[in-house]
């Protein structure tokens, strides 16, 4: 299960909203939203899954906007336009049109912009399903990033039309902090990836730490109270915003 609409009883903070236009190295420009509360904080891209820019990121983008950072919410599928639908068939057929080794490029050129954008010598980014394995690669191709990954792809499925590079095999270039979390009951994932992938980011970078949630499957999030640190999937968000404040914020620039 993806992330659509924001989970019943969820309060969507109230924080500016920017519509912006990212330049990328291919001479076209990205969409996406830049949510802030006006304090200039350091950066922080927000990877959505199959359905893109949905109400669910716009509320995590709104949340992390309210504790002072400058939020991009990018909308990677702006070559592919909108899918023909809701449902998650439509979501499928639109996400096999997408170059997704293009779009770790346009990620990557969106994360040079947010740094510039907020002068922060580091970039925050957090990814949730494809999201999370584009976030894990630039964690492998990047050295300023500070990473969240939410049931990503270690070996991305086969049957992908245009794949990402497998997170797997950049394992070893892994660098700064990263955070990943996976749920045990999801059956999509790979287990047996997450736990390769887990162990080899272990040997190659200090700065890394993950979790599998025992009851959990994918797209836990979308039905934790991430308000409540008792919550499996609230004590998640929490050690998110507890990685952010400790690695961003020495890194805005004196600016948040």
């Amino acid at each position: 299960m993806c992330h659509t609409d924001v989970p019943h009883g969820q309060v969507t903070p109230a924080v500016d909203r920017r519509e912006v236009r990212v330049p990328l190295a291919t001479g076209e420009f990205m969409p996406g939203t830049l949510l802030t509360d006006g304090s200039e904080g350091p950066g922080i891209l927000v990877a959505a899954d199959i359905h893109g820019p949905s109400p669910f990121y716009d509320a995590l983008a709104a949340r992390l906007a309210s504790a002072g950072y400058t939020v991009l919410l990018p909308d990677y599928f702006f070559r592919q336009g909108p899918p023909a639908g809701p449902d998650l068939e439509s979501a499928f057929a639109r996400r096999g049109k997408l170059d997704e080794a293009r779009t770790l490029h346009d990620l990557d050129d969106a994360c040079g912009w947010l740094a510039a954008e907020t002068g922060s010598s580091r970039v925050g980014s957090i990814g949730f399903c494809m999201g999370a394995t584009f976030t894990l690669d630039l964690a492998s191709t990047r050295s300023d990033m500070v990473t969240v990954a939410y049931y990503g792809f270690p070996v991305p499925q086969s049957t992908l039309v245009a794949p990402p590079p497998r997170p797997v095999d950049l394992v070893e270039s892994q660098r700064g902090p990263v955070l990943a979390f996976w749920g045990e009951e999801d059956r999509g994932v790979g287990l047996d990836h997450v736990r390769a992938y887990a162990g080899l980011a272990e040997q190659a970078n200090p700065a890394f730490a993950y979790e599998i949630l025992p009851g959990l499957g994918h797209g836990f999030l979308a039905t934790s109270d991430i308000d409540d640190r008792t919550d499996p999937g609230g004590r998640t968000w929490h050690r998110v915003l507890h990685l952010f404040g400790d690695h961003l914020r020495d890194a805005s620039g004196g600016t948040a």
